[in-house]
């Protein structure tokens, strides 16, 4: 399999343009497909590609691959046949020469059927674990007109006696269904610093000429935990270890900086600057100490005894644990014992919270200015605790306003404001124009708000604000 090669670039998002039109620093830029896709009805699994933003990213300097957030291809679930399709017309609007998605699984069963927990969750590292991995990624595989490669995860869980090493696990599951591993670094780094396998054995244990792709970000520490935040700059001893391992990796074709978007605000273009410079000099040097291609026997370590909870039950117990439900079963009960699941289920209500707060940023402020930030929180908790995650900001916020319409909590302006949001929304993903009631001045209670302000006796009576697509205006 011969693939081209890329260099340097970096996980795309919405404020980048400036960066990126510039041209030079970055060769090639990491799409994730579902951030350009719209789900008209949370209720359905069924998606439409944002020919818009599509386009936008198409014309951007560059080539082009593909990183799916939405199939993890870790677990028994298989990936959803409906994501297929627009995942191809974006393949095929972009060219992406290969595609790649997580060894994690984000899906598992409840009460009332398959839900997904709208979060990256750890696999079972178990020879089950290994075929059920295999499982998807050949489904998925089989599917797609370019190779495909999974990425490395990340686990802040203990360590167990009944699970395979990290790397062998990764080996195992690359070697079995005969693809490609985006190595990503700083996820390793996480696992080393907190208190899995050392990022030196776990790469020792890869096959390295599978080995397409690099990632590197930062992160932080928080209650013990070095989480994988892509925060910020990458770190020091992370850009040692990257400088080490590079030129051990034959088949590199990219190598990948990421940022989470909400940190842009706080760390700047400059600093992503920055990390692409730093990112062209570690290719470079990669380049210029390149290692022969190793040909000795990778080591492979026993299979683990056949006990413990198998993949299925492992999945459902820790999807539950971390999306709020009570253990249901010994699995459950041992991992509530985990303290790592505690600090996965705060990462993802902060996720689940930076969704909706996305969405609907008018509501949010006004209660927070009303009531305070713990007044919304509560009632984003009062949400969680009914309701799994979303898959899509847009679902997950409309279902939390469908929650607020329901709750109708003592706030000032409030019906008006969230109906005015809902209807942006439903407008956004179904193109039809809206005309929202208000029974006060529209934009002496929206102007102030999108100010950061509250509202001061805005005038009563009888208006109408007409929502239109994103290409038209808003008119009052």
């Amino acid at each position: 399999m011969t693939l081209p090669q890329l260099g340097v670039g970096v996980a795309y998002f919405s404020g980048l343009e400036p960066l990126l039109e510039s041209g030079g620093l970055a060769d090639v830029i990491e799409v994730e497909p579902q951030t350009l896709w719209l789900q008209p009805d949370r209720d359905v699994d069924a998606w439409r590609v944002d020919a818009a933003a599509l386009a936008r990213v198409a014309a951007l300097p560059g080539a082009k691959v593909i990183h799916g957030i939405g199939f993890a291809v870790g677990g028994t679930l298989a990936p959803q046949a409906a994501q297929l399709e627009p995942l191809l017309a974006t393949r095929a609007a972009l060219g992406a020469p290969w595609m790649s998605e997580h060894l994690a699984f984000n899906r598992a069963r409840g009460e009332h059927g398959v839900y997904t927990t709208s979060f990256m969750l750890p696999p079972r590292q178990t020879a089950a674990g290994v075929d059920a991995a295999v499982a998807s990624v050949r489904a998925l595989a089989a599917a797609l007109p370019v190779p495909f490669a999974f990425e490395t995860g990340v686990s802040y869980l203990r360590p167990r006696p009944d699970e395979l090493a990290d790397g062998e696990f990764v080996a195992r599951v690359a070697e079995a269904a005969d693809c490609g591993i985006v190595l990503d670094l700083h996820n390793a780094y996480c696992n080393e610093r907190n208190g899995r396998q050392r990022v030196t054995d776990f790469v020792a244990g890869l096959p390295l000429e599978r080995v397409w792709e690099v990632h590197l970000a930062g992160g932080f520490e928080r209650r013990g935990y070095w989480l994988d935040s892509h925060s910020g700059a990458v770190p020091a001893p992370l850009a040692d270890l990257a400088a080490r391992v590079l030129p051990q990796l034959p088949n590199l074709k990219a190598l990948v900086f990421e940022l989470f978007p909400q940190y842009l605000p706080l760390v700047g273009l400059d600093t992503i600057r920055a990390q692409l410079e730093l990112l062209h000099r570690l290719w470079d040097a990669r380049c210029a100490q390149r290692r022969p291609r190793r040909t000795a026997a990778r080591a492979v370590a026993p299979t683990p005894l056949a006990s413990g909870p198998p993949p299925a039950t492992w999945e459902d117990a820790l999807g539950g644990l971390v999306v709020g439900r009570p253990p249901a079963d010994a699995c459950g009960d041992a991992l509530a014992r985990d303290p790592g699941v505690a600090v996965t289920r705060e990462l993802l209500e902060e996720f689940r919270a930076s969704m909706t707060v996305e969405v609907l940023k008018l509501s949010f402020r006004l209660i927070a200015l009303t009531r305070g930030a713990d007044a919304f929180e509560a009632l984003l908790a009062r949400y969680w605790a009914q309701a799994t995650p979303e898959r899509f900001a847009s679902a997950e916020a409309e279902g939390f306003a469908e929650f607020l319409a329901d709750q109708a909590p003592d706030v000032p302006y409030l019906d008006e404001v969230l109906a005015f949001e809902r209807a942006a929304l439903a407008t956004l993903l179904d193109g039809r124009t809206r005309v929202v009631a208000f029974a006060h001045d529209p934009m002496s209670v929206l102007r102030p708000l999108a100010e950061g302000r509250l509202p001061e006796s805005p005038r009563a009576g009888r208006f109408e604000v007409e929502v239109t697509p994103p290409e038209q205006a808003v008119t009052g």
